[in-house]
């Protein structure tokens, strides 16, 4: 992966990114609201020797308490001090645990030491440093050298009692919610780089030519739920969906500079990648262009053609391969998208023998002299083998590829499997991608019509074969 990759995959997640970020900060500084609040007391002395009646005196007796005033600050959070404080104050807690609570500083080329204790209690803080101030005292009077009368050579002078604190310095609500937020915003960066190193399904072109070298000749752009390929079509014809299968018709011709390709057949590794929806959509672009279109259902098994355009599905290939009707009785004509259409037909028990029928070949044939593009609407290659058969009937195989549902394995195996055929993958259709973001040149999509019918009346006109008035519209 590449930085731009990364950065990519953040793009993507900046909703759970943000949303982690607030969460966790949140959570720490709710956390820290519950919490006790903590106060601290604060003792100062100072480490002064005993005698100094000359001056060379003084400056040895200074450098001599120099060097010890770092060992006294190590042993004012020693057992030796803190034990005696514990047992006087009857605290309930071990030495070790009070010097977790014991702060001792010594400034810097200073000989004063800074005694500081936090606890929840403010009076109990301030008996505790005053006890321990009281208790280093004493500790150094006895660990402490003496001189030739037997007096300790340095002692220990308080010049800052411990006071009681006022104001709680504790605990830190900002620090909290910051590292509550760190947290948050690390897991959230870490989830959408995980997502996206780890993830199988497909959302963008570059996760396609991760898996093949095939080329994504088309970026078909979602609709909404509401709306339909009809009406994304037709009363939409200036929104960036519609504008996607114009791109779509375009490339097509770009590939087909050094072959002929006439006749594409459509596939897709699984259902619901929305190839019919494609193949419609390519369809209608390619009529916009004045080309001669023709559009076959050739998914016997799941015809959808005809109910996508709102035209009788009940004739149509299995009719023709049966030899009830001929090629021009099948051929319906799609005056909103100005296309042939011939439907799937009747569910047939046998569809797999249908398609590998020698009438079929002579139905394509057939439609090869009439049209100048002939769309076929194949089954998904990886469901049954109705595919393989059809590539080789056609100029060009195209595979589509839905955004956010189809895995990079399943490309894979979709390339493997049409191998085997004599046609070359033309390209693949990446559809269903989304783009938010908004542009001048673009206007929404227009949704579908909505009827009040009773039930009853909607099975009547069905059965009628009263047809839905977005065509009539068109």
């Amino acid at each position: 992966m590449t930085l731009q990759d990364y950065i990519d995959a953040l793009r993507r997640q900046w909703i759970v990114i943000v949303a982690l970020t607030v969460i966790g900060a949140g959570a720490a500084f709710g956390y820290s609201r519950t919490l006790p609040p903590e106060y601290s007391s604060t003792a100062a002395v100072m480490v002064i020797p005993q005698r100094g009646d000359s001056t060379n005196e003084l400056v040895q007796g200074s450098s001599y308490v120099q060097s010890l005033v770092q060992t006294y600050a190590v042993l004012a959070s020693s057992p030796l001090v803190l034990t005696p404080v514990i047992d006087d104050l009857e605290l309930d807690e071990t030495a070790t645990q009070l010097a977790k609570r014991v702060s001792v500083v010594n400034t810097l080329n200073t000989v004063v030491i800074e005694i500081s204790v936090t606890d929840t209690d403010k009076e109990r803080a301030q008996e505790t440093a005053a006890a321990i101030t009281d208790s280093l005292i004493g500790a150094v009077a006895e660990v402490s050298p003496s001189d030739a009368e037997g007096a300790p050579a340095v002692r220990l002078e308080t010049i800052a009692p411990a006071r009681e604190p006022q104001a709680p310095i504790g605990p830190n609500t900002r620090l909290f919610a910051v590292i509550g937020a760190a947290i948050g915003f690390g897991l959230s960066v870490a989830y959408a780089l995980f997502r996206r190193v780890l993830g199988t399904r497909i959302s963008e072109r570059s996760d396609i030519a991760a898996v093949t070298d095939a080329p994504v000749i088309g970026e078909i752009v979602a609709w909404r739920r509401t709306y339909t390929i009809l009406s994304t079509m037709l009363r939409s014809r200036d929104s960036r969906s519609a504008e996607s299968f114009r791109a779509l018709a375009a490339n097509l011709k770009y590939v087909a500079v050094d072959r002929d390709l006439q006749v594409v057949m459509m596939t897709s590794s699984a259902p619901h990648e929305g190839k019919s929806s494609v193949s419609i959509g390519l369809a209608a672009a390619l009529a916009e262009s004045n080309h001669d279109v023709l559009l076959i259902d050739a998914d016997l098994r799941r015809s959808s053609v005809a109910t996508a355009l709102q035209l009788e599905g009940a004739v149509g290939v299995t009719s023709i391969l049966v030899g009830d009707v001929t090629f021009d009785e099948a051929v319906q004509h799609s005056e909103a998208m100005n296309i042939d259409i011939i439907a799937g037909g009747a569910t047939a028990p046998n569809p797999g023998q249908l398609i590998t029928s020698h009438r079929l070949r002579e139905l394509v044939a057939e439609a090869r002299e009439r049209y100048e593009y002939v769309i076929v609407d194949s089954a998904p290659a990886l469901v049954v083998s109705d595919a393989l058969w059809l590539a080789d009937l056609s100029d060009g195989v195209l595979v589509v590829a839905r955004s956010g549902r189809t895995r990079r394995k399943q490309i894979s195996a979709v390339l493997s499997t049409l191998k085997s055929t004599k046609k070359d993958v033309v390209g693949i259709v990446l559809n269903a991608v989304k783009r938010n973001e908004s542009s001048p040149y673009y206007v929404p999509e227009a949704p579908s019509r909505t009827w009040s019918r009773s039930p009853k009346r909607k099975k009547a006109a069905l059965t009628a074969g009263e047809t839905d008035r977005d065509a009539a519209d068109a």
